[in-house]
């Protein structure tokens, strides 16, 4: 029941967010620039992305452009996620697991060919793109996110960022200084993530949140901007959080999505394409 009630509460902030968005200013309150993922000035890069709404299921059999990973070409002949991980060889399915067991949802759950498909064109890193980008070396990610490459920018933050102890990451930037590559390219992909419209940003943020144990209404946060921008199966993971401080909750949750507006103004027009059947599909990721 607890958990019901849970669940019942968050829906409702996550409704409130979600048409208060479409009816709100066109300007977002600048004052939480400086929160989330920390906004900087965008590169040209990314400044493509600004003129782009979500995507609104789309009619092409294929990932739009701005989310499509270089030379990997994804299947669909899976008729749920654990075909599609069983089709890996080991140390593929390894490197995948590597990857995806950052996230408390399992980011690509599906149990049909629909869902497949909306995975794939609202931006989700499918495995045939984790295995490719895991194998490739940092610098040719960093070449990718420079373009602006949106999964190249997830896959770049996770290996160098979010994965890593802030001490680590805190002692690299303060010898490398604001101006090396290494910087510019975190800053390029953390802008080209959050002006992607992908509901896939959430659980970045959420995994962002969530390195060195920090607060959970910030790692739950992230999965109900998932909800918000339609990926619905992230409410399940709402629900199984912890008591949390509910003010600090919908604070976090307020600046992740004025940060994504900022980066992207157009990224709450209209409807978003929203999972289809979310029930169908299981909470928990396990290796």
């Amino acid at each position: 029941m607890k958990k019901f009630w849970i669940f019942l509460v968050l829906c409702v902030i996550a409704s409130v967010f979600y048409f208060g968005l479409r009816a709100g200013p066109d300007s977002p309150n600048k004052n939480t620039e400086n929160s989330a993922m920390g906004h900087q000035t965008k590169s040209a890069s990314v400044d493509s992305f600004n003129s782009v709404a979500v995507e609104r299921r789309p009619s092409e059999d294929e990932a739009p452009k701005k989310y499509q990973f270089p030379n990997v070409h994804v299947s669909k002949d899976f008729g749920n996620d654990e075909e599609l991980r069983g089709s890996f060889p080991g140390s593929d399915r390894l490197v995948m697991d590597e990857f995806y067991k950052n996230f408390r949802q399992n980011a690509i759950a599906f149990n049909s060919r629909e869902q497949y498909e909306w995975l794939m064109k609202s931006g989700y890193p499918m495995p045939e793109e984790v295995v490719t980008g895991y194998k490739m070396s940092i610098d040719e990610l960093g070449k990718l996110v420079e373009q602006g490459n949106v999964k190249a920018s997830y896959f770049y933050l996770m290996r160098e960022v979010y994965s890593k102890d802030s001490g680590e990451i805190l002692d690299k930037m303060n010898k490398s200084g604001d101006g090396s590559e290494w910087s510019r390219r975190i800053v390029a992909a953390q802008n080209a993530v959050m002006a992607s419209g992908s509901a896939f940003t959430g659980y970045i943020l959420a995994a962002k949140a969530g390195r060195d144990g920090g607060s959970p209404e910030g790692v739950y946060a992230g999965y109900a901007l998932a909800a918000v921008m339609g990926d619905s199966r992230a409410l399940n993971v709402v629900a199984e959080a912890p008591r949390l401080d509910i003010r600090a909750f919908v604070s976090i949750l307020a600046s992740n999505i004025d940060m994504l507006r900022i980066s992207n103004p157009n990224v709450f027009t209209g409807r978003p394409s929203e999972f289809p059947d979310r029930y169908s599909t299981g909470v928990s990721y396990s290796n």
